[in-house]
């Protein structure tokens, strides 16, 4: 583990190094990880930032710690149980997708992963994106070209699998970009990837990830649930009125268009079985899914957008944090789930939350509990504010230099989200909401960078500047920005550290 980890949460081992050279080998202390996560989730909860939380953590092949904050239904007050309560994991859902893919492809039933997607579907077939075929790879990637599925009121098939082609066609997006030439974030792609999978094992999504994946991994309380009803032990997600009601908020149906991209349900103590098998890329149970081999293609970095920010995997976001090699995934369908591997320390964290904050304008609400409850209400925290506490915890934060007399002029300026990583047909792109997806970047005024009215963000390599201080739990921003250059060494392009697009600079 980093040197720079002062949290108490590891202790030293004598014996081998790690897979980092010269780093002693450490093993994680449960009761440091439960002090750890007592403090900065019993906090939030205390200020009403969800309403229900389950955190698992795992080192080599043991589940070292779970636990739930919060309540499965505050109306019962059930409490959030880690083997019992489920939570919509959301995109998380792409992981497993992916790994279905890589089954088929051991079995030989997926001949090449750079084949056509056409292919392997047979119910409805692709266009062309400018005369070339959109591959399987593509997809995995998030580099096939599409933009945003078309909308559509399809009640007789929205919770029947699989999907009739005429649907299938009827959702098909347009192409936006060149395939192959970037990676935006692509939930239509694995939609798609579910598809390859029923056609060519003649099973639906929802059976063969449970025949294959979840029942040979153990994770009996995990399902892709599809429908307009909860299971049972489905969290309940609750908004706050200061000094006033929890509110019940709506469950999130998940339709069968989009099952493949974000509708499995889950457990932390399921989750564990799933960052095992990962973290270890085979052994025991991990096996009968995937072969080591299978698993490490699974893992590795095979298309990005900049070489500092992360890459994509087969699904899997991939990046260097302070030496270690991280997988992750963000996953929101409402509720806000996260896995991390850090797979160097064989040390795996699954964090998954429902509800929190003030309920929207516009949402709706279902149900109140009569007490009232104490005590202020903040902001629900977001995934990847919890993303930078957990490896700000495990990994110690990212260096920076403060210098005072840096020159960060050049870096100053608008950016604007990257045209071809929008559907042109979506309000940002038309501009008729101006502003709204743009950065702002300007001078600290002590050598550092205000990014999107936060900072101050500060040198930490070439064109990359990191926040000085703890990333905060709500949404909407990043510990690291990286700023890419043209040709002639003048700033074009900003992205953040851990994302699937960019921005382009407007003046």
């Amino acid at each position: 583990m980093s040197s720079s980890t002062a949290s108490g949460i590891f202790v030293a081992e004598a014996g081998p190094t790690s897979g980092r050279e010269g780093i002693p080998k450490t093993v994680l202390d449960p009761k440091a990880i439960e002090s750890w996560a007592d403090d900065l989730f019993g906090k939030a909860l205390s200020e009403h930032r969800f309403s229900g939380l389950g955190i698992s953590v795992t080192e080599g092949d043991q589940a070292l710690f779970q636990k739930g904050y919060g309540y499965q239904d505050w109306a019962t007050k059930i409490p959030v149980a880690t083997d019992r309560t489920q939570f919509r994991i959301g995109s998380l859902t792409k992981t497993f997708v992916a790994t279905c893919i890589l089954q088929l492809f051991e079995r030989g039933q997926i001949k090449s992963l750079e084949d056509p997607a056409n292919k392997y579907i047979k119910r409805f077939q692709f266009k062309p994106n400018g005369g070339e075929e959109v591959t399987v790879w593509d997809l995995l990637t998030h580099r096939a070209g599409f933009g945003h599925p078309k909308k559509l009121h399809v009640d007789r098939y929205a919770f029947q699998l699989p999907v009739p082609g005429t649907v299938l066609a009827a959702f098909r997006p347009n192409y936006v970009r060149p395939r192959d030439s970037l990676c935006v974030y692509c939930n239509y792609c694995f939609s798609m990837l579910g598809v390859i999978v029923e056609d060519v094992s003649r099973k639906t999504i929802a059976d063969y990830l449970r025949e294959e994946i979840f029942v040979p991994l153990g994770m009996y309380n995990t399902e892709l649930h599809i429908g307009r009803s909860p299971t049972p032990d489905t969290i309940v997600q609750y908004a706050f009125v200061p000094n006033g009601p929890a509110l019940a908020l709506p469950y999130p149906p998940c339709p069968a268009l989009v099952a493949p991209d974000g509708c499995i349900i889950s457990t932390p103590a399921d989750m564990s079985k799933w960052l095992i098998a990962n973290i270890n890329e085979g052994g025991q149970a991990a096996n009968k899914v995937l072969a080591p081999s299978s698993w490490k293609l699974a893992h590795t970095r095979h298309r990005a957008n900049h070489p500092d920010t992360n890459g994509f995997g087969t699904a899997f976001f991939i990046y260097n944090y302070n030496g270690e090699k991280v997988l992750e995934h963000p996953g929101l369908f409402e509720h806000r789930s996260m896995e991390l591997m850090l797979m160097d320390s064989k040390v795996g964290i699954f964090i998954t939350m429902a509800g929190g904050g003030e309920p929207g304008p516009r949402a709706e609400v279902c149900g109140a509990v009569q007490r009232a409850v104490a005590g202020p209400v903040g902001q629900a925290v977001s995934n990847n504010g919890a993303r930078a506490h957990i490896l700000e915890h495990f990994l110690g934060m990212l260096p920076f230099t403060k210098d005072p007399a840096a020159d960060v002029s050049k870096y100053v300026g608008r950016y604007r989200e990257i045209p071809s990583m929008q559907d042109p047909n979506s309000p940002y792109a038309r501009g008729t909401i101006p502003g709204a997806n743009e950065i702002t970047v300007i001078p600290s005024g002590d050598g550092g960078l205000i990014i999107g009215g936060r900072g101050v963000y500060r040198p930490s390599g070439k064109d990359i500047f990191t926040l000085e201080r703890t990333l905060e739990l709500e949404a909407g921003y990043a510990n690291r920005y990286i700023f890419e250059t043209d040709a002639a060494g003048q700033i074009r392009a900003l992205y953040q550290h851990v994302n699937a697009g960019g921005y382009e600079r407007l003046n």
